[in-house]
């Protein structure tokens, strides 16, 4: 049987999309599915996979390069039976009206709401974009995304939050699944040995507006002032990149922070093992890879309580919550205080991560996750 998977952002792109696509391309390959990925890219790679990689340049011109877009896509799915769209939404439902395949539709965000932050034309929260009116083009956008997802015949969402979100597109409920995002659980194992003469910080992500990075900077030079020892890793690049550096320059913490850009699974690996406290400080997140990565090498979580990282932690248990102020951004002065209590009482710190090791042994089994995949592609 062949499966044809649509994404935006495929390796060596970070990201949920780009971690999780690779891996469920193995597992129905391994399964005996004949698997094509047709992703964006920023140049040309070879790939030698045991499945096919088409790669569209992501820098050209957007009219020809959606066009490029959907005459791959009709091109590489005769003899298919599902498309898997994990990106490029409105690509692949033009060429499925030529096409009539099977669409399974896995949605981890709403792109309408993050393109309105990125351009800087709304301030809403995640929460409240699904309920207030916009100016034309946001709207046309909100009736774009969610008029895709209502042409789907299975929706996948990692989080019961965001199911609830998509069900208010008008997504029939008969429709939606609910499968948590899963880390290797193997890898808990490994004996991990980390630096205690200095406590290593680490975010990872696209450096977004809602992504509140500038926080957990200001949080850093109230650590620096308290004279702690500490380094914070900002792994990912993104449109704040420029920003984000001129303001560690500007607090003269450039000893202190590291913008390290884009990293690979194996660079990132190598991050999360000498690191000890992972912060998450997003407006919005559907159910964070990262996360879960975090929490299996070992590091403790301070994450603010949104979309599906409620679902996966506890306050106090597994990790700190790092609460939001209207529902936007956190305090840097309470992300400040979450740290130093984590750095001065190791016992506590200890005990959350034996808790969060638990939980993903439980609940997020990347192995137990991926096989209710492959009941969806039967």
């Amino acid at each position: 049987m062949k499966v044809l998977i649509t994404v935006g952002i495929f390796p060596p792109d970070i990201g949920g999309p780009a971690s999780f696509v690779p891996k469920i391309a193995n597992i129905l390959t391994e399964n005996g599915y004949e698997v094509i990925v047709v992703c964006l890219s920023d140049e040309k790679i070879e790939d030698k996979l045991n499945y096919k990689v088409v790669r569209i340049i992501r820098r050209q011109n957007l009219i020809i390069r959606w066009i490029k877009t959907i005459y791959t896509i009709i091109r590489n799915s005769f003899g298919a039976k599902y498309i898997f769209v994990n990106g490029l939404p409105m690509e692949s439902y033009v060429a499925n009206l030529f096409l009539r395949k099977k669409i399974i539709r896995k949605i981890v965000g709403d792109w309408a709401w993050e393109r309105g932050r990125n351009i800087g034309i709304i301030e809403d929260s995640f929460d409240e974009f699904q309920q207030n009116s916009h100016n034309l083009h946001i709207e046309i956008a909100k009736f774009s995304r969610g008029w895709t997802a209502t042409k789907a015949d299975l929706v996948i969402t990692p989080s019961i939050h965001l199911s609830k979100v998509v069900e208010s597109w008008g997504v029939d409920n008969e429709k939606l699944k609910v499968i948590y995002n899963g880390t290797s659980i193997s890898d808990i194992n490994e004996k991990i040995d980390k630096d205690k003469n200095v406590i290593n910080l680490i975010t990872v992500g696209r450096l977004a507006p809602w992504k509140n990075i500038d926080i957990i900077i200001e949080a850093m030079h109230l650590l620096r002032q308290a004279d702690m020892k500490f380094h914070l890793f900002i792994v990912g690049s993104g449109d704040l990149s420029d920003e984000l550096n001129e303001k560690v320059l500007n607090l003269n913490l450039e000893n202190y922070i590291t913008l390290t850009g884009q990293k690979n699974s194996f660079e990132l690996k190598e991050y999360y093992k000498n690191s000890h406290i992972y912060i998450q400080a997003s407006g919005y997140e559907g159910l964070p890879h990262v996360l879960l990565e975090a929490m299996n090498y070992e590091l403790l979580i301070i994450s603010t309580p949104i979309g599906g990282s409620n679902e996966i932690l506890e306050d106090g248990k597994n990790g700190l919550i790092l609460d939001l102020i209207d529902g936007k951004k956190p305090s840097s002065e309470y992300l400040y205080q979450l740290i130093v209590k984590s750095i001065n009482k190791k016992e506590l710190r200890d005990e959350k991560i034996i808790n969060a090791k638990y939980l993903l042994q439980n609940k997020f089994d990347e192995s137990k996750n991926f096989q209710e995949y492959l009941k969806v592609f039967q």
